[in-house]
């Protein structure tokens, strides 16, 4: 398995070819005779409400740098998804959440540039936090923001995090 349709086969090197295996084309190397099956990758969000208000993060690097977005990342290989929607809300806005306190509400597929991504969605009200919202390590801000104003469009949130949103409710 893999995120990434690759040129050349990830364990002996050879060329690829494909080959239709469960009515889809799948990439295939006919010199180990396996077949490569494309994974999405997995990252968390937390929605966390403040009454009629959202925790938003800027991104500061990267092709998103400058929009808004909810806390997430990528879990760790060992890591449950509700401990790494913890721990990313953690570094990114200074809050603290039990991930017990994380109630899931889905998920959402992205197709990305390079690989797709399946976001595991969670949400908490601000009651269940503790701390004071800064920018953490790949935020240039984070603030609570209206919800009208995110459902308006005077916010520019990137595309997951508006699909991210939409998910938890907040956008309905």
């Amino acid at each position: 398995m893999i995120a990434v349709s690759p040129d050349y086969c990830p364990d002996c090197g050879s060329d690829l070819s494909t080959t239709e295996f469960e009515d889809r084309e799948r990439d295939y190397c006919p010199s180990c005779e396996r077949t490569w099956w494309r994974q999405s990758v997995p990252t968390t969000s937390v929605t966390v409400r403040e009454a009629d208000r959202v925790l938003l993060i800027q991104r500061s690097a990267g092709r998103d740098a400058g929009r808004w977005d909810l806390p997430a990342g990528h879990p760790e290989h060992d890591e449950p998804a509700r401990e790494a929607a913890a721990r990313e809300l953690r570094e990114e806005t200074g809050l603290a959440v039990a991930p017990d306190d994380l109630d899931l509400v889905g998920t959402v597929l992205s197709e990305g540039p390079r690989a797709n991504y399946r976001s595991i969605n969670y949400r908490t009200d601000r009651a269940a936090t503790d701390g004071e919202v800064t920018a953490g390590s790949d935020a240039a801000d984070a603030r609570f923001v209206p919800v009208e104003s995110v459902r308006a469009g005077d916010v520019d949130v990137r595309n997951l995090g508006r699909l991210r949103l939409r998910d938890s409710g907040v956008l309905e």
